[in-house]
């Protein structure tokens, strides 16, 4: 935690391969010495710290308290024998009407699937203590890392470096995780340089402005809740609003 070296090397990631296909490539060991950590949550890591306003924001709610403490939803075992083989079948998420969650999510994930994403989070086997703040490590990433993509499904937003970049100011804006910040700071950064523009940060203020209003409730419910819903009408119920900037920007 607070590893400046690896702050650092994480910094350089975000502004060389951010949104390059490599977002998932393995840069450092986790805990138990395994290489499958890529930089951007290594960076959550080492800034740790900072989650304390999020962990605060999660408390505030039954089920953000669901979230925190791997209850309902968000127990293990529900994730994973329910919510992640619904997620990984392609042909049912194929089969959704295409106005529904459901099925955009699919146009997403259909090329990469979601393994790669899932396997970033706090695994059990890297508790090396009984200390509470391990289980909450591991429930949250779990939560986070399975409804990632749903929040670029939601507001709008592609995969590329500017997309992953506004989809962390969600993240810090609606979920009080205040690294999204950094992140997304220097993922726009990063966007500028590949559009030889500052337009993106454009698109940056944009995003933020669209998250001031946004129902956060809909950030602790699990994709099984809305998987079928009709994606504009559940835009509507929780006041999420497309980008246009954004838009205008990608098209040029």
């Amino acid at each position: 935690m607070l590893n400046p070296i690896k702050i650092a090397k994480s910094i350089k990631c975000i502004l060389t391969d951010y949104g390059e296909s490599l977002d998932l490539r393995p840069d450092e060991k986790d805990e138990n010495g395994e290489l499958r950590l890529n930089y951007q949550l290594v960076l959550y890591r080492e800034l740790a710290p900072l989650a304390i306003p999020f962990i605060r924001n999660l408390r505030k709610s039954r089920q953000g308290r669901d979230v925190l403490w791997g209850r309902e939803a968000n127990n293990i075992n529900y994730v994973e024998n329910e919510v992640l083989p619904k997620l990984m079948d392609f042909k049912y998420l194929k089969s959704l009407p295409k106005n529904t969650i459901g099925y955009a999510y699919y146009k997403i994930v259909k090329d990469v699937g979601i393994e790669k994403l899932y396997n970033q989070r706090f695994k059990e086997e890297e508790m090396q203590d009984d200390l509470a703040v391990h289980d909450v490590r591991n429930n949250i990433s779990r939560h986070l890392l399975l409804t990632h993509d749903f929040h670029h499904v939601l507001f709008g937003y592609d995969t590329k470096a500017l997309g992953e970049a506004m989809i962390q100011i969600v993240m810090s804006k609606i979920l009080k995780q205040k690294v999204g910040s950094i992140i997304a700071f220097f993922g726009t950064i990063k966007a500028c340089r590949d559009a030889n523009s500052l337009k993106p940060f454009k698109a940056f203020f944009e995003c933020i402005k669209n998250c001031k209003n946004v129902d956060d409730r809909f950030a602790f419910m699990s994709p099984l809740e809305y998987l079928e819903e009709d994606i504009n009408l559940f835009r509507e119920e929780f006041l999420i609003k497309k980008p246009e900037i954004y838009n205008e920007i990608i098209q040029q």
